[in-house]
């Protein structure tokens, strides 16, 4: 009796102390990574639990954590059970063999986790503890983390950067001999043409800007981008100055819409583009070669230029987890700066919907809170990460735009010349749009039936057995349902508004379409019975009814379509030829094995394609095989080089490494595989950046850059002269070589100075002869290592010279430090 009064008064405390937003745990947790294959197939890891609390801790308490979804396997004689409650959300809680834990004893729980634990990413996250089932007041948990610092504790992989493997990396990068001599117009893209003139044009304080007047409305952005970025590095705009910089539009000038020239001459500076889209472009190079000047005096010179393709793009996924406007808008201004000119914003999800439509307020009340729960009333379960409580806005799991947000967020890239094209997932990756209108449902089915009935996603009835790409079972739309269409119909109708308002049309939507799990619709009586209504023989089929049925909706308005490669594959000659007109664009992404033949067929079968190939343009990838080093694997990994590796007029050409390790055979990996049949059917590239492992801006920041110079590079100079003969590798390595200088001397010293965060590579190490022998990547990196095991810091020792080993350690490891940034640690068992 007493011990029960003394736990009451603990969770009394702990209740009243959370309600004020004070509470501390009773426990403390630390997870620790055991072995891969502890058992086939299974990884073995274990949580300790500790009572930090001045009470016994009962049975009364479940522990809350999040993880890439996983079957588990945990010993007959464990004292707690764990189990999946919702996709990526697990439960721990005592079970009859626990016995009351007493103030600084541990709890260890072994646990078995089927598959491979990759790196970092896949570690538990996201703990919060509820004690006697109160899952409206949950608390939080500071997670801490065992290191993980051997072989066998993340993926074995042929590429894993070891010290050996990295001295090879960094050596064949930097070990061509040419240094670095670029000139101010060596920017990020490159322009086509520069000829340097003797001279320089001194750009002062005070500048003459003319053009944009209010009769030339082709000048009006261009004048007012000019003005603005000339404003932030502190010189003014006045008449009657010296320094003079006239902005003009040509149409004669070029058949190319983003066609300029750029002449800097006697104090004067002429930009001249073909449209607006040109003279935009010719304003952000003028700029970036104002920031590579020396004191704004800028090299004399004549630039033509233009883009080999028009769409370049980038997505940025919101849903997963929360990036907030000012970010955002950040995120705009720099690849703007980079001529990147179209915006996917994936903002839908099954894990969140993530902006204001008017008239559906469910999909942000309940569908941008994520929090614990076991029932889904009022907000979704916990994904990925969060600390348990819907209502915080410091989670990245919690946060939407709102309408006047969004109408900001679409003015501000127009402005910058990037179109914001909006992504509504359907009809698979839907769950959290499911979610919200089932809330609304049961909101309005007591007093309004027919309101309640409006937007029904989903069929009562539907028994198929299911598991998504991302383990969800419930995630696809009853595309039987006119309710999906009215949902659709009222969301883009909205989405209309935003644009109106802001001086834009809503031209293309965005309409997903991919992974849409096999099984799904299967034993739902409503989609059956379309089915047989329509004559449709398979779930392709039920998809391109949706695909046909939607396209009818909005190409009506003049709004065509994008989507991911599965809505353009596998369709009849005359679907084809009745849709393809109907779409902007196709993400195809399938560059992987002998499945790199997608994007080439979708586009001969007369689609628009949009390059945004996973080996190349997924930001989300891991830059490498390091546990440290952030992001996904599925498609192997994507660091800077393999961004500007790319090849658009010869995908099979683009990837250098399969998802082996294994090297690709560039010149010749094209034969017997389907060619493209027609260029202007590449319409662009595009670069994704998915969220599931985002969990602020500074990470978002890492994982682009310096990857985006790859991708800006490459969608500007389609072709560049070392892919002329692939059989040759000379110049492909001294084009990698200028291309890394350029990284390292250039453009990661100005995104410092203009307070962008970015990756820096891992140092090198090897010992020969008993010497230490250590490299980097770009000059000007210091190297600090340690031999004793410990984590190097930049007070231990400077590597600058081979240094004598007297006797040679079990582990060496190393950090690079360049420009307030540190690499991962390299680890070097010699």
């Amino acid at each position: 009796m007493k011990q029960k009064k003394t736990m009451m008064s603990l969770l009394g405390l702990v209740v009243a102390v959370t309600m004020q937003g004070l509470a501390q745990s009773p426990v403390a947790v630390r997870w620790e990574m055991g072995q891969n294959e502890a058992e086939k197939g299974y990884y073995s890891s274990r949580f300790i639990i500790k009572n930090v609390s001045n009470a016994n801790l009962s049975n009364n308490w479940q522990l809350y954590f999040n993880q890439f979804s996983r079957s588990l396997k945990m010993p007959e004689t464990s004292p707690v059970d764990i189990k999946e409650v919702s996709t990526t959300y697990y439960q721990i809680t005592p079970n009859v063999r626990y016995k009351a834990l007493n103030p600084g004893d541990s709890l260890v729980v072994d646990m078995l986790m089927r598959g491979t634990m990759v790196n970092k990413c896949y570690r538990p996250a996201g703990t919060h503890l509820v004690l006697d089932g109160d899952t409206r007041h949950p608390i939080a948990v500071n997670l801490e983390y065992g290191l993980l610092e051997k072989p066998g504790q993340w993926i074995n992989h042929a590429a894993y950067p070891d010290g050996k493997y990295s001295y090879a990396y960094n050596q064949a990068v930097n070990n061509i001999g040419d240094a670095y001599t670029g000139n101010d117009y060596d920017i990020f893209p490159m322009p086509k043409q520069v000829e340097i003139h003797d001279g320089y044009t001194a750009i002062g304080n005070m500048v003459t800007v003319k053009g944009g007047y209010f009769w030339q409305r082709s000048l009006k952005a261009p004048v007012k981008l000019l003005k603005q970025q000339l404003q932030q590095r502190g010189i003014y705009c006045l008449s009657g100055q010296k320094s003079v910089i006239a902005v003009k539009v040509n149409g004669k000038l070029s058949d190319n819409p983003e066609y300029y020239t750029l002449d800097v001459a006697q104090g004067k500076v002429t930009i001249v583009g073909a449209s607006e889209a040109g003279a935009m472009n010719g304003v952000k190079t003028f700029i970036a070669a104002l920031d590579h000047s020396k004191g704004h005096n800028l090299q004399n010179a004549h630039v033509v230029d233009y883009p080999d393709l028009h769409y370049r793009g980038f997505m940025l996924d919101i849903a997963r987890n929360f990036i907030r406007l000012d970010d955002i808008k950040r995120y705009i201004d720099i690849l703007a700066y980079y001529k990147m000119n179209r915006f996917q914003f994936h903002f839908t999800d099954d894990e969140a919907w993530r902006v204001e439509i008017p008239g559906l307020p469910e999909l942000t009340e309940v569908a941008s809170r994520r929090g614990c729960t076991l029932d889904e009333k009022g907000y979704l379960a916990q994904i990925f990460d969060g600390n348990g409580n819907p209502d915080d806005p410091t989670q990245s799991a919690n946060g939407y735009l709102t309408r006047a947000q969004f109408i900001e967020i679409l003015k501000y890239a127009h402005q910058r010349g990037v179109k914001v094209i909006p992504e509504i997932e359907t009809p698979g990756h839907a769950r959290a749009a499911i979610i919200a209108m089932r809330n609304r449902h049961d909101k309005y089915v007591a007093t309004d039936r027919t309101l309640a009935e409006q937007y029904r996603l989903w069929d009562d009835h539907d028994a198929s057995v299911y598991t998504s790409a991302q383990s969800y079972h419930d995630n696809v739309l009853n595309v039987a349902s006119d309710g999906v269409y009215n949902f659709i119909t009222k969301v883009v109708s909205e989405l209309q508004k935003m644009y109106k308002e802001a001086g834009l049309k809503l031209d293309i939507v965005h309409l997903g379409g991919d992974e849409v799990a096999s099984g799904a619709w299967s034993q739902s009586p409503e989609v059956q019975a379309l089915m047989q209504r329509e004559h449709l023989k398979d779930n392709h089929e039920v998809n391109g009814y949706y695909i046909r049925r939607i396209t009818d909706i909005l190409y009506k308005q003049g709004i065509r379509i994008e989507g991911w490669q599965e809505v353009a594959q596998n369709h009849s000659a005359e679907f084809n030829r009745q849709m393809a007109p109907r779409f902007a664009g196709i993400n195809a992404w399938s560059t992987v094995g002998s499945r790199d033949v997608v994007p080439y067929s979708i586009a001969n079968d007369g689609y628009p394609v949009i390059l945004s190939n996973v080996t190349n343009f997924y930001m989300d990838m891991g830059y490498n095989w390091h546990p440290y080093e952030q992001g996904l694997h599925w498609g192997g990994k994507v660091d800077e080089f393999d961004s500007w590796s790319a090849l658009p007029w010869n995908v099979y050409a683009s990837a250098r490494m399969a998802y082996d390790g294994k090297p690709i055979d560039v010149a010749t990996n094209h034969q017997g595989k389907v060619a493209l049949a027609n260029r202007q059917n590449i319409i662009g590239i595009q670069a994704q950046m998915w969220g599931e492992t985002i969990r602020n801006f500074d990470e978002v920041q890492r994982m682009w850059f310096p990857k985006v110079f790859g991708v800006a590079e490459r969608g500007w100079n389609a072709q560049p002269d070392w892919s002329l003969d692939l059989a040759n590798t000379a110049p492909y390595d001294s084009a990698r070589h200028q291309y890394n200088l350029k990284i390292g001397t250039r453009e990661l010293p100005l995104l410092h100075r203009m307070g962008y965060y970015f990756r820096i590579g891992q140092p090198g190490l090897k010992v020969e002869n008993g010497m230490l022998l250590a490299n980097a990547l770009y000059p000007g990196m210091a190297i600090h290592y340690t031999l004793d095991g410990s984590e190097p810091t930049p007070l231990s020792p400077e590597w600058t010279a081979p240094v004598k080993l007297t006797t040679i350690p079990p582990v060496i490891k190393a950090r690079a430090y360049y420009l307030g940034k540190e690499s991962v640690t390299t680890l070097l068992w010699p």
